[in-house]
């Protein structure tokens, strides 16, 4: 009998600023951290004997503030709405209107939600975008596991771009469960190519079109297929210039190794967006909790964009432990 492969060590890390970290945990529960003082002014003018008919009584900026609660503190829109207005009672604002169930659920549908302002700042970004799986309904894994599947299950597939300097989620889709992922990052990254300055991503990304899009001065950490070979051109037909980033990881992949590459390319720093989608299903788990897709990705929106005040309140620095 063979022996086992020797299975290597994980690296061991310790945050080294404890207490900073510790504050700003702290500080994700303080509900004044939700209510801004341009919610609660723009909260102030509305009334609702004054509603027309065919117009929006409750601005953006309110609906997007109940159902961040509601997130935070995972609740129903039902005991949404009640907590808003015991929250608001206790604040000294018992007379403010706050939006019934029905209203949430349907302005959620179509609500504008600013995840990160990374793009509108004056600063190239390296972007690291994946995708990862969320359940909108089915049986759970240990049931399936134990017992096998009984019932169909429905997926729908989360696209995190993030910044890899500052582990910002920047770019945020959700989709079908057969959508590709080329194809929604061409969509995400449509107009905004200007603001990155490398892209890094794993091979379902390995797309003649997204690479035509990425071409301009734009780093393409991207690993070509395992059957990959360098594409060559004609005198009448030459290489095109978005396919020379391509060429070159595959020759250089033919002279070392794939894992070579890797090291070379920094192509590793790709797992922080791993690290955004381990944050994001701890916090709020794996499932969806609306039905709808239209509110579904607002939900993801809104989710994401807590994950972002989260880190901008404080995130943990870890070193390596010889």
């Amino acid at each position: 009998m063979l022996p086992s492969p020797t299975i290597p060590a994980k690296d061991r890390y310790k945050v080294k600023n404890w207490k900073a970290y510790t504050s700003s945990l702290v500080q994700r529960g303080s509900l004044t951290l939700w209510l801004e003082d341009s919610v609660l002014r723009a909260w102030r003018e509305i009334d609702p004997s004054q509603k027309v008919v065919g117009e929006c009584l409750y601005a953006d900026c309110v609906i997007q503030c109940c159902l961040l609660l509601g997130q935070v503190y995972h609740q129903p829109l039902r005991q949404t709405t009640g907590f808003v207005s015991s929250l608001l009672a206790m604040l000294g604002y018992k007379d403010y209107a706050v939006p019934d169930y029905t209203t949430l659920c349907r302005r959620q549908s179509c609500l504008p939600v600013e995840v990160s302002k990374a793009l509108a700042r004056n600063r190239k970004l390296a972007i690291a975008l994946d995708s990862t799986g969320l359940k909108v309904y089915g049986e759970g894994e240990w049931k399936v596991r134990k017992h096998g599947a009984s019932k169909h299950r429905t997926w729908r597939k989360l696209h995190i771009g993030i910044a890899v300097d500052t582990q910002e989620i920047v770019f945020v889709a959700l989709t079908t469960n057969g959508e590709d992922d080329a194809v929604v990052a061409g969509k995400l990254l449509q107009g905004k190519t200007a603001q990155l300055s490398s892209f890094i991503g794993d091979g379902a990304y390995d797309d003649f079109k997204l690479r035509e899009l990425l071409a301009g001065g734009i780093k393409q950490i991207i690993p070509p297929s395992k059957d990959a070979v360098v594409h060559k051109g004609t005198q009448k037909k030459p290489v095109p210039e978005y396919l020379r980033q391509r060429n070159e990881a595959v020759e250089y992949r033919q002279e070392h190794d794939r894992k070579a590459w890797k090291i070379q390319a920094g192509y590793h720093r790709r797992s922080l967006n791993e690290v955004a989608m381990f944050r994001y299903k701890t916090t709020f788990s794996a499932q969806m909790r609306t039905r709808k897709i239209e509110n579904q990705k607002t939900e993801v929106e809104l989710k994401c964009k807590i994950l972002n005040i989260y880190r901008h309140q404080g995130m943990p620095l870890a070193y390596l432990v010889a």
